[in-house]
């Protein structure tokens, strides 16, 4: 029982090390996708913002002026970092 285990356990080693670059490949590759997805969403969010305020749902007040100034800003950092992931 012991050598079946010691057998599996080195395989399992192997593998791992073989499947380093790949994973770290898949890894950079999720994180870029990750990081474009989040850049949409803050657009889409800041664009949503900006509606309300000229549909007139709300009044612009400096809380929510702020708040789409932030997802713009958010929104381009992670474009900006998505950039950056696939040169890399």
């Amino acid at each position: 029982m012991a050598n079946k285990k010691g057998a599996s356990q080195r395989r399992r080693s192997v593998v791992g090390e073989w499947g380093n670059s790949a994973n770290e490949q898949g890894n950079a590759s999720e994180k870029r996708l990750y990081e474009e997805w989040l850049s949409v969403l803050c657009a889409g969010m800041a664009i949503f913002g900006v509606g309300v305020m000229l549909v007139g749902y709300k009044a612009p007040t400096v809380g929510l002026v702020a708040t789409v100034v932030m997802l713009v800003g958010a929104s381009a950092l992670f474009a900006i970092k998505a950039k950056q992931n696939m040169r890399g």
